[in-house]
């Protein structure tokens, strides 16, 4: 669908800017993107008038930092900034787009804002207005089809179970040696993500079970688990990039690894080789956050990490564990992991209403049954995964 964006109110300037983009012929290539602050116009009502100069400066400085020369940015009308990204290949200009509109969006609306992203690029000029085509910010990078182009001419990625081995169902046992000697047993298997609104399959998530009595793991206990599951998930990342796909995997790891320098970097050093696919395909899922962590750690860990993924979420446990987290870090969304939970149906009702008015993503795990997925779809649960009876 084509969407048009008004250059009534270009001046002279800004009017010879896009000339130039268009002399150059970067829109033709794919490098022209329209970022649009509608969302946080909507938002802000009647206070848009008096708050939109605060704005458009904002917006100014997070594109200069991030679009380096030769990259150039103007904005076209209110709520439209235009980008011609020329220092990257048309893919992570987009991404880029992407995470510079998201960053804007989170920081002024207040809350995760995936789903307020509206990213188009620029297909063509027409008279006194651009042409803009929608496009999906959070896409994967294109993939060459591994076959000969169907007879229809579009090239589709493989599902996930048309893979070999399929991924639903990959399992992986490891040990791995705690800090003290003591062998930790770590199964680990891909499970599907079910979107209840959609009774479809949207990503697939790595599980993690621990088969050691003690639950008592310092901080050098949770890095080898940790590297255990970038063990586990560097495979399955490769395999996507051969085989293809469309889909995102969430893939779980501790606060503790992330917050501390060394164990984050060690962590992320593994991943190098597939940099550019951690971010297209992994949500990260930061999991251990406790209430004792000390203001602005968490801020501070999501600002080290949300570079390297595609996006971030939170496990939570605890109502009173909500409010100071995401006053700190917007999130795409909130887990909730019931075998880890504990406390029955009662706990998990409470935490499921409170994570509710904070985002619109509630992905409640390891459910054992499939009989329950109407009354979590009615109270606010947009995405659920199961697992065996043991």
């Amino acid at each position: 669908m084509s969407t048009p964006v008004s250059l009534k109110a270009l001046g002279p300037k800004r009017q010879d800017q896009l000339d130039r983009m268009v002399e150059a012929g970067l829109p033709d290539q794919g490098r022209v993107f329209a970022l649009s602050l509608e969302p946080i116009r909507d938002s802000f009502g009647p206070r848009w008038a008096a708050k939109r100069d605060q704005l458009w400066d904002a917006a100014e400085r997070g594109l200069a930092r991030r679009l380096p020369p030769p990259d150039v940015f103007l904005r076209v009308d209110e709520t439209t900034f235009l980008a011609a990204i020329v220092s990257v290949d048309p893919y992570e200009a987009q991404v880029l787009c992407s995470e510079v509109l998201r960053d804007l969006l989170t920081f002024f609306l207040g809350r995760s804002a995936d789903e307020d992203v509206v990213l188009t690029r620029v297909a063509s000029l027409s008279g006194q207005s651009l042409v803009c085509e929608r496009i999906d910010p959070f896409a994967p990078r294109p993939v060459r089809p591994a076959a000969p182009v169907p007879a229809d001419g579009v090239s589709r990625p493989r599902p996930p179970g048309a893979w070999k081995p399929p991924l639903e169902g990959r399992r992986h046992t490891a040990q791995v040696p705690t800090r003290a000697g003591i062998l930790i047993d770590i199964a680990l298997e891909v499970v599907p993500v079910w979107r209840l609104d959609q009774e479809t399959i949207s990503a697939f998530r790595i599980v993690r079970d621990l088969r050691q009595t003690d639950p008592a793991h310092d901080l050098s206990d949770l890095e080898v688990i940790d590297r255990a599951t970038v063990d586990f998930l560097l495979p399955l990342l490769e395999d996507y990039r051969r085989e293809g796909g469309v889909f995102a995997l969430v893939v779980p790891l501790s606060f503790s690894t992330l917050s501390a320098v060394r164990p984050r970097i060690a962590v992320l050093d593994r991943c190098a080789s597939v940099a550019d696919l951690m971010r297209q395909v992994v949500i990260l899922e930061i999991d251990g956050l406790d209430a004792g962590v000390p203001s602005g750690r968490l801020s501070e860990t999501v600002a080290m990490v949300r570079p390297f993924f595609r996006s971030l979420l939170l496990q939570v446990s605890s109502v009173a564990l909500l409010e100071p987290a995401l006053r700190e870090s917007a999130f795409s969304g909130l887990t909730i992991d019931v075998p880890k939970l504990g406390g029955g149906p009662s706990r998990l009702g409470r935490l499921i209403r409170a994570a509710r008015t904070y985002s619109r993503n509630i992905m409640v795990l390891g459910l054992q049954g499939r009989g329950h997925d109407e009354a979590l779809r009615a109270s606010g649960v947009s995405h659920v995964s199961y697992r065996e009876a043991k």
